[in-house]
């Protein structure tokens, strides 16, 4: 019997179902994805999946018809949103309000069970504590990432300067816990100080690295990011300092866009070459976030997208910690992008 799929996304699932079965198409679809883990058995061995699992799941979902008709904003495969609400767990998704005495574990936590950071209520001292404990940490965790990146005795000075900055940034981390009504001013000076001076060497790093002045294995859009995201520490503190906490929902969304695009290039690029389907998913979401025109899209499809980048984040992480996703992706960096898309969605709901 000859099979006919007319979905090409679901047509590519089930041949590459058959390659990893060695089996013909119509046996991978008439026995393997019949066969595929059911929702409640999926969720008992979450931390246990691989490749294999994903493209029968995925293939299951379609086939099925459970989504046919519900199209993805970002144009990634339309198993992945409903796939990864099976494998997720709810510690990858949720947020922890910064309350008075929050604190970031710097030691003996896992990298995925470190908190994302929101404000409590609407007020600058609140968005002070959160933006203080979430954005210094991950501005902290750039200069491990740098560190990691920057072998050799010719990078020793550039290496030095990342391993100090990651200390006062450790600093600022631990005192952000403190933050009240009578010293966030005082307190969000010192962040914006040091947020300048981070950006300023990252900066330096990109311009040094595009030259070939320097040879490390950080890309000079890498460098060029994460001076983005110091910068924009920077102009939300200043903004809490003069009592404002609205953001212009445009400036948003032009921040987050080319953030999640350029997180999505990333992992296209650190991903094992064999992979293919992830390093596919990957490219359609860097081209989704980064086109021309996004800051337009309305409201709507821009949180649908924001939650795709982030499912897709997630079984990324799963797989990468796992090992079952082949990749160059330290297990720190995909928590440290995935915390980021989860504080893409929340900014996004407070500015609906």
């Amino acid at each position: 019997m000859s099979l006919n799929i007319k979905d090409p996304e679901t047509h590519k699932l089930a041949h590459d179902l058959a390659k990893e079965t060695g089996e013909t198409m119509t046996r991978a679809v008439t026995t393997d994805l019949p066969s595929a883990p059911s929702t409640q058995e999926m969720t008992m061995q979450q931390t246990n999946f691989g490749r294999r699992d994903v493209l029968k799941a995925g293939g299951l979902i379609l086939l099925g018809g459970v989504i046919g008709g519900c199209a993805t904003a970002t144009g990634i495969n339309r198993a992945i949103p409903p796939l990864a609400k099976v494998i997720q767990d709810t510690s990858q998704t949720r947020t922890t309000a910064a309350t008075a005495g929050s604190f970031v574990p710097l030691s003996g936590v896992e990298p995925e069970d470190k908190p994302t950071f929101v404000p409590e209520a609407r007020d600058p001292v609140a968005y002070s504590r959160a933006d203080n404990l979430f954005w210094n940490d991950q501005l902290m965790e750039h200069m491990i990432f740098f560190q990691m990146m920057m072998p050799g005795p010719e990078l020793d000075g550039p290496r030095r300067q990342a391993a100090e900055f990651q200390r006062l940034l450790a600093i600022q981390v631990k005192e952000s816990s403190a933050i009240d009504a009578s010293n966030y001013v005082a307190f969000n000076r010192r962040s914006i100080d040091l947020a300048k001076r981070v950006s300023g060497y990252k900066k330096i790093m990109g311009e040094q690295q595009a030259e070939g002045k320097m040879r490390s294995l950080v890309w000079t859009q890498f460098f060029e990011h994460t001076a983005r995201e110091a910068d924009r520490l920077a102009a939300r503190l200043a903004l809490y300092n003069r009592r404002e906490i609205d953001d212009d929902r445009a400036d948003l969304i032009d921040f987050w866009s080319k953030t999640m695009g350029e997180h999505s290039g990333f992992i296209a690029h650190l991903l094992e070459p064999t992979e293919r389907l992830l390093i596919d998913q990957a490219s359609k979401l860097e081209n989704a976030f980064l086109r021309e025109g996004f800051k337009q899209v309305p409201g709507d499809d821009v949180m649908k997208a924001a939650h795709e980048v982030l499912d897709f984040k997630t079984i990324g992480e799963k797989g990468i910690k796992s090992g079952k996703i082949k990749s160059i992706i330290h297990p720190s960096l995909a928590s440290h992008v995935r915390r980021e898309a989860v504080k893409f969605v929340d900014e996004l709901k407070r500015t609906a």
